[in-house]
């Protein structure tokens, strides 16, 4: 009993030391990392407010082709559609019945089976949009969309800030816990003995 409690006793050592040696090696590599968490969070807010933009961008240019060179058709909305196509089935000036692959542009309030008057590029038929609406349909939502973003992200980025100069302040960045150590356990160097020689006078007798 003895020595299998030993033996258990000296794996869980082997284990903490092994964990305690993995977070620190992760904590030399992302302590970086985390000393840039304001800027990575704001990039982070850019670059999606951007793609965001591009996607209204994108929508109005394919407007843009449409009323460039647009032909007009009843189109039937098809089963089989989700949240991010809704397909149609139209039939084309020169008599070509298509169905896209993309689906219809703007498709809100469409439900399979019904029949809408579409708008299309006749030099690129696959390229369709229900007549009436454009690209202004989408902005409400990008414009939520971002809003929330910067509503979440932006409190985050200054909060982050906020915590990195207080750390600045108190005295530089902040060290790896090492966690083969109790909770509460003195540092090295800093033990009853240490103090009271600290304390005990120069020349006094021993």
């Amino acid at each position: 009993m003895t020595d299998l409690r030993a033996l258990v006793t000296g794996r869980a050592r082997a284990v903490r030391r092994g964990t305690g040696q993995a977070w620190r090696a992760a904590w030399v590599v992302l302590a970086p990392v985390a000393r840039r968490g304001p800027e990575i969070v704001l990039g982070l807010a850019l670059v999606l407010s951007t793609l965001a933009v591009l996607v209204l961008v994108g929508a109005a240019r394919n407007d843009a082709a449409i009323t460039g060179d647009r032909g007009v058709a009843v189109g039937e909305v098809l089963e089989g559609s989700d949240a991010s196509h809704t397909f149609i089935r139209y039939t084309a000036s020169d008599g070509a019945v298509l169905s896209p692959d993309t689906g219809v542009l703007y498709p809100r309030g469409l439900e399979p089976g019904n029949y809408v008057l579409v708008e299309y590029d006749r030099a690129k038929p696959e390229l369709v949009r229900v007549a009436g609406r454009n690209w202004t349909e989408g902005l409400a939502p990008v414009a939520l969309g971002v809003a929330g973003l910067w509503v979440v992200l932006g409190p985050l980025t200054w909060y982050l800030a906020r915590r990195r100069r207080a750390g600045a302040s108190g005295g530089g960045p902040a060290t790896a816990p090492d966690p083969t150590k109790p909770l509460g356990a003195p540092a090295e160097g800093s033990g009853p003995d240490d103090e009271t020689a600290r304390r005990e006078p120069v020349g006094a007798s021993r």
